[in-house]
């Protein structure tokens, strides 16, 4: 049995035993962390069971640590955790302001190598081929200390517990993963990716990521490989002079290879990882449930190579991984904490849940207690239950509880949203390359506008359709509608590229990936607006 095999059979043994694992992560946390400043305040002491728990700890959110956390960068001890921290973690900022989220040593050891590995372990072959990462981390491996991002801390504590040797595993090796100074990453990447015939799979933060770079190789291989074929790097490229001769020191590909790429390329990019790269195993990222338009046009591109969703993990750490090929149900990990769950809907409770109360087919948000300092913290996620493996969860996740849309009572979310557009170009007959929506609440009656970026430009009126399918998927929806208290949904098809440019122009940090889907900003609206064909 290899490491990766290894590591799945304990995380399932550990999902047998999930829930006295639970108990034991908070009676652990409550020990280890009553003398520190929270502790205290809450009284971790006269804790004894989940029901003291809930009682005398609030449901908190990030403002709530802010202070904490500012005491800790400073380099105050025994504050949110008696743990040692090792990093502290930028968030994206996708939601608005950038988080700062401790990550400690104890969080590192219950949920880096063994789930890294655990999550890889359903793919074939994954501990002999070499793969292609997508992203570049803003820095060299060892300037990653206390200020990075999520991924970044883990490659890190990976590399330095002796793991995986990142020269060995991905093409390009360190320098082309971590570089301060790669000013074209696509360039970059397809580079990489075309002087290799051995790439066993393709990693990215999100599946998103992984979309818009097969776009780019669609439209730039003739190019990109004739500098290969020249050895030679265009000079306006914002490249350093390490990153350009890392390039150079890739092996130079062979004629025949060449060949098959021009002669695969040439014959149109449908299925083109398939059959270009033979070896392909796998592609992974985050994408899931609100994916669905993105992810038809990706499989465009892979043909019989399979997706493979990896996590569900936020900033705060990680939480669940999926272990098999081309699920998008997540498994909590046992070990990473201690969880629970308030139901979501309409006539819930609102009493939080323990994992052995759980019910298959409900909705809950998602309440962590962790190894790095919070306590009873809101993700704002919103799940849905669809089975267990052995007592853990296993669960899909479908929006953000700040995403909610509601006009005038739907409680319409992204999900359904997503699955609308997916119905959309299917019924149409169209691709959608990307979709956003927002809530137009300053007509009477307020209406959804949907903006899409489609492969025709033939502008077609599909208000009434997606109109239609929304009242099939909500009937919420539907009763309003004929109530004439939601105005019908417009479908306006905006010029290629717009959301790209939108993300580059308003979003504020370059780490944010993720799909702009619902929008709040009033200038990103009026944005969209403007190139509407």
């Amino acid at each position: 049995m290899n490491e990766w095999q290894k590591n799945l059979e304990q995380f399932l043994e550990d999902c047998k035993h999930a829930v006295q694992i639970s108990q034991d992560n908070l009676q652990t946390l409550l020990k280890d962390n009553q003398d520190t400043v929270y502790g205290k305040r809450y009284r971790f002491k006269e804790i004894t069971d989940t029901a003291s728990y809930q009682a005398q700890v609030p449901i908190s959110d990030y403002a709530d640590y802010a202070k904490e956390i500012a005491q800790m960068e400073q380099g105050e001890e025994q504050v949110l955790t008696a743990y040692p921290v090792k990093h502290f973690i930028l968030s994206s900022g996708s939601t608005g302001m950038q988080k700062r989220i401790p990550l400690t040593k104890e969080a590192l050891d219950r949920c880096i190598a063994p789930i890294y590995y655990a999550a890889y372990a359903c793919v074939p072959g994954i501990d002999t081929g070499k793969y292609l990462h997508l992203s570049v981390f803003r820095m060299k491996l060892t300037d990653i200390e206390k200020n990075t991002i999520l991924s970044a801390a883990y490659f890190r504590e990976l590399h330095d517990r002796g793991s995986f040797a990142l020269n060995e595993r991905y093409l390009g090796g360190e320098e082309l993963l971590f570089s301060k100074e790669i000013g074209n990453v696509p360039y970059v990447k397809l580079w990489t990716m075309l002087s290799s015939p051995e790439i066993a799979g393709i990693q990215a933060f999100f599946l998103y990521d992984i979309l818009l770079f097969l776009k780019y190789f669609e439209e730039n291989w003739k190019s990109v490989l004739q500098d290969i074929k020249d050895r030679k790097i265009p000079e306006e490229l914002p490249l350093s002079k390490d990153v350009r001769e890392a390039m150079l020191q890739l092996p130079a590909p062979k004629t025949d290879w060449i060949k098959r790429i021009e002669h695969v390329c040439s014959q149109g990019f449908e299925g083109i990882l398939s059959r270009l790269w033979e070896k392909m195993q796998y592609i992974s990222g985050v994408g899931g449930s609100t994916f669905f338009a993105q992810e038809a046009m990706l499989r465009y591109y892979l043909g019989s190579v399979p997706i493979h969703y990896f996590t569900y993990a936020a900033s705060e750490g990680m939480i669940a991984i999926t272990k098999e090929l081309e699920s998008i149900e997540n498994v909590l990990i046992p070990r990473s904490g201690f969880y629970e769950f308030i139901p979501y809907g309409k006539d819930s409770d609102n009493r939080a849940r323990c994992i052995e109360e759980l019910e298959v087919g409900a909705y809950y948000e998602i309440l962590v207690t962790n190894f790095s300092g919070f306590y009873r913290y809101r993700l704002n996620d919103v799940i849905k239950v669809t089975g267990f493996c052995g007592q853990a969860p296993v669960f899909e996740v479908c929006f953000r509880k700040n995403q909610a849309i509601n006009i005038a009572g739907e409680k319409m979310d992204l999900q359904t949203i997503s699955k609308a557009v997916d119905l959309l170009a299917k019924r149409c007959k169209i691709q959608v390359l990307e979709y956003s929506v927002y809530d137009e609440k300053a007509l009477l009656p307020g209406r959804y506008q949907c903006f899409i970026e489609t492969n025709e430009n033939d502008h077609k009126v599909l208000n009434h359709i997606f109109d239609q399918i929304l009242m099939e998927l909500n009937s919420d929806y539907q009763d309003l509608r004929k109530l004439g208290l939601i105005g019908e949904a417009v479908v306006s098809q905006v010029h290629y590229g717009t959301h790209l440019q939108c993300k580059e122009r308003f979003m504020a940090k370059q780490s944010n990936r993720k799909p702009l889907q619902y929008l709040t900003d009033p200038q990103i609206v009026a944005f969209m607006k403007e190139r509407i064909f």
